[in-house]
Order: C-alpha cells, then structure tokens, then sequence
C-alpha cells in the first residue's frame, strides 16, 4: 500500500523539521491506535492495539537539513513500511509505504487517520511548538 498526502502549511521549514522529527508527535497523532511511543537514539518503539489486537511497532527515524525525514518501521505481527515527510516552503508531503498484517483493511482506516490529521495539522502544530518552545 502507498499513499500519499499534501498538506498545505504556514509554519516554517525549521519549525517543521523539529516537530515531525518527534516520533512522540507524529506517530500517535497520524495513528491513534498507538497508545505508547519510547525513544532512544533515532529509534522508537510503540504500543498499538488495533482491529482488538495489541503489537509492537519498533524503528528508525532520520532527519536532514534539506527537509526530508523518515521513519522505517516493522510491526511484530508481520510487516514493514516507511513514513516519509518531504518539507518544502508551504507545504508538507507524507508519503506512506506498508506491506503485511491487516494491509487490505488497514488502507481504510489510515486514509480516515491521514485525512484528519491533515485538517488539525497547523493546529496540532502551533500548539507543539508552545509546549517545545521551538
């Protein structure tokens, strides 16, 4: 499965390379399944109960200067992916790559997941760089 998203942003490219580099952000926000996200040195684990099924999503994430960040990931229950974030001035694409566990059902739900996060976006956003001070 891919899909892909353009978001529309008034928020500045710096900004948004900090705040889409937090897994702790971004993961639970564009997946509500995930209830529980740790971090270490570019790598994260979460906590995802999903379709009544609880697993573990474990990767890494990369960011660079030129605007491009990227979480790899495998999920225990059999399957791998990437979400990528390509940062240009004004706007935001996310590029979503999945193969495995529950693919055909999941496309469903993580269309619904991606549509709302792209409408709360510039919200969700601006109150992150409060709290960060960013």
């Amino acid at each position: 499965m891919r899909i892909s998203v353009e978001i529309q942003t008034k928020h500045e490219s710096n900004a948004l390379l900090v705040v889409l580099s937090d897994p702790s952000f971004v993961l639970p926000n564009l997946f509500p399944p995930i209830k529980e996200v740790k971090t270490s040195e570019g790598k994260y684990t979460c906590k995802v109960k999903f379709l009544g099924t609880s697993f573990e999503m474990v990767g890494n994430y990369y960011s660079s200067t030129g605007g491009r960040i990227k979480y790899a990931f495998t999920i225990n229950k059999g399957g791998t992916g990437n979400l990528e974030f390509l940062i240009e001035q004004g706007k935001v694409t996310l590029i979503f790559e999945y193969e495995g566990w529950a693919e055909k059902i999941s496309r469903l739900f993580i269309s619904r997941w991606f549509t709302d996060f792209k409408k709360n976006f510039e919200e969700k956003v601006r109150l992150k760089r409060i709290e960060s001070k960013i």
